[in-house]
């Protein structure tokens, strides 16, 4: 794997931080020779304001040297507004991995070598579970699934560490039915 970047985007509110700190606290507590970085940017007006999160691992190194993504260098862009895809689309390497939410993202425009990934992320939280503020966990049980660079049981034991004692099962659903749904998504391509 070496260095691998991920960028997250979108609005305050959607779990943008939520879902990078998960990646990020994961990889550190729950992997071994994983190292993880993560950054973050939000307005003053947080709940509704552009928001992104960039987290970094490497398996090659005790210690992320340079703990940002570098532009045009993305590895996986994961994207939950059309503002976010508008300014960080072009980031993602030609090879990378796009993984997006179509409850809140109108179009993606990927080129023929990234693999696209719609994941309604938003949708399966309210309809499904009942619970909007699950979709975050949704979008790590798919992130999970399509890149490959967490183990799924140090991903959910993520989930266990991070989420309030009376939220862990509800959580650990979203995670599953967002792994189970990107697991099909593989499949299908």
């Amino acid at each position: 794997m070496s260095r691998t970047e991920i960028k997250i985007s979108g609005y305050g509110g959607q779990g943008v931080i939520t879902l990078g700190v998960l990646i990020t606290s994961t990889a550190i507590m729950f992997m071994e020779n994983l190292a993880a970085s993560q950054s973050e940017s939000y307005g003053a007006a947080a709940r509704g304001g552009a928001c992104w999160t960039e987290v970094v691992l490497d398996n090659e190194t005790d210690e992320i040297d340079y703990p940002r993504t570098v532009p045009k260098n993305t590895d996986i862009g994961i994207f939950l507004t059309d503002d976010a895809v508008s300014q960080y689309l072009g980031d993602v390497k030609k090879d990378g991995i796009i993984i997006y939410d179509p409850t809140s993202v109108s179009k993606v425009r990927s080129k023929k070598t990234q693999l696209l990934y719609s994941v309604p992320a938003q949708q399966i939280a309210r309809e499904e579970l009942h619970s909007p503020l699950t979709a975050n966990v949704i979008l790590f049980g798919a992130f999970t699934a399509l890149t490959g660079l967490l183990d799924k049981e140090a991903a959910i034991n993520g989930v266990k560490d991070f989420v309030p004692a009376k939220a862990i099962d509800l959580n650990i659903q979203a995670f599953n039915d967002g792994y189970d749904y990107a697991m099909k998504l593989k499949t299908n391509q």
